[in-house]
């Protein structure tokens, strides 16, 4: 080793020594991290899982068989836990909106089958006093932890004559707001 590389070799070893003995003057900053979530009003009928934007069948007013001479029958919607139960954020006020039916005449609900059809009501109690008129809107209350159950009782009937067999039907649309 020649005296230059000597020398480079030793500054090089100092100089590391030096740096290594220095003091360091370590600094610190803190700060913050905002952690945010915004939750909104929901709503679910029958048990769903996820928010809905369609519902799909909420379910379904099945009147017992009748004879094409019959005067009256009464139905109830069933639902997929028994009635309509909606589910809401606690705290929201949701409204159901009862629409007209696919099959409706001048205000009045109809079932059709072919060119025959049969005309019926809803209602909000068994008693069958306090009609669901065409576009209105049932106010559910607060909600709360617990499902809003809504029945909806129905009637069919028959003017008279004697209509033909066939399955008469019909589809209403409802709204679910909050």
């Amino acid at each position: 080793m020649t005296i230059s590389s000597f020398k480079t070799l030793f500054l090089t070893a100092s100089a590391a020594t030096m740096l290594s003995a220095m003091p360091v003057n370590a600094q610190s900053a803190t700060g913050t991290i905002g952690v945010q979530l915004n939750i909104t009003n929901a709503c679910v009928v029958n048990d769903a899982t996820a928010l809905q934007t369609d519902m799909g069948r909420a379910g379904d007013i099945h009147f017992a068989d009748q004879p094409g001479t019959f005067s009256s029958v009464d139905g109830e919607l069933v639902g997929a836990l028994g009635s309509l139960a909606v589910r809401c954020s606690p705290g929201a006020t949701p409204a159901l909106t009862i629409g007209a039916g696919a099959n409706d005449q001048a205000g009045v609900r109809r079932m059709v089958s072919g060119s025959s059809a049969v005309p019926y009501r809803l209602y909000t109690n068994a008693a069958r006093n306090d009609e669901i008129g065409i576009g209105r809107s049932l106010a559910l209350g607060a909600a709360s932890s617990a499902a809003i159950v809504v029945p909806i009782y129905a009637r069919a009937t028959n003017s008279g004559g004697i209509l033909p067999a066939g399955s008469y039907v019909d589809t209403v649309q409802i709204t679910l707001s909050w």
